[in-house]
């Protein structure tokens, strides 16, 4: 029963994460109107398998990083220029594709999949999200401390995220038809919410 549990809470806690439009949802929404719904869930999938990893590392190495604050620090740091070079990169890539329209498919250049890992690993708060979470609930004694219940909520990560950016994917053509502007400039909007996460990072590390 003790696993379930882990099972349920990882899955609410990449639920949480994933829920609201972000990067990489919103990511996934571009790559299902560009590519087809299949290339979106191959994509999801990737970006799921990332969270997975993530969640693993954050839950197994709990005790590590408790003893090593620094290492979740410097991630904190490096997220800023982080989300500042994928806002550019979005935005760049919106000016340069402002007058594309996503009625016709256009073939993606490499694997949706490996794309998805890497574009989900390149957000270096998830590891620490997952670690508070996990910190949390382990100190409240929610979530036991044997491996059974570590892999219970690591693979319960891993399902909740590839629910909710499943379902954006599954959703892009609804978004295209209720939401045409927002979809056209998709770019744009991925940039602007990397803008405010790194405004919003930087912000925490200087009142901190």
């Amino acid at each position: 029963m003790y696993v379930l549990t882990a099972l349920l809470l990882g899955l609410a806690s990449a639920a949480g994460a994933t829920f609201f439009p972000g990067m990489l949802n919103m990511n996934g929404v571009s790559v299902s109107l560009r590519a087809g719904r299949q290339a979106g869930y191959t994509f999801s999938a990737g970006m799921a398998a990332a969270f997975t990893l993530q969640a693993a590392v954050a839950v197994f190495f709990a005790s590590y990083f408790a003893a090593h604050p620094g290492i979740l620090d410097l991630m904190r740091q490096w997220a800023v220029p982080m989300f500042l070079f994928l806002a550019l990169f979005f935005i760049v890539k919106g000016v340069r594709g402002q007058r594309r329209q996503y009625d016709s498919k256009v073939a993606l250049t490499g694997n949706p999949f490996l794309r998805g890992t890497a574009l989900a690993l390149m957000n270096l708060l998830t590891v620490p999200y997952f670690f508070a979470i996990c910190g949390w609930l382990l100190t409240a004694g929610h979530l036991e401390p044997d491996v059974a219940a570590r892999m219970g909520f690591t693979l319960g990560a891993g399902a909740g995220a590839m629910g909710i950016f499943g379902a954006y994917a599954r959703l892009a053509g609804w978004l295209q038809r209720h939401a045409h502007f927002l979809t056209r400039n998709i770019n744009f909007l991925l940039g602007g919410i990397l803008l405010v996460f790194a405004v919003l990072q930087g912000m925490r590390m200087a009142l901190e």
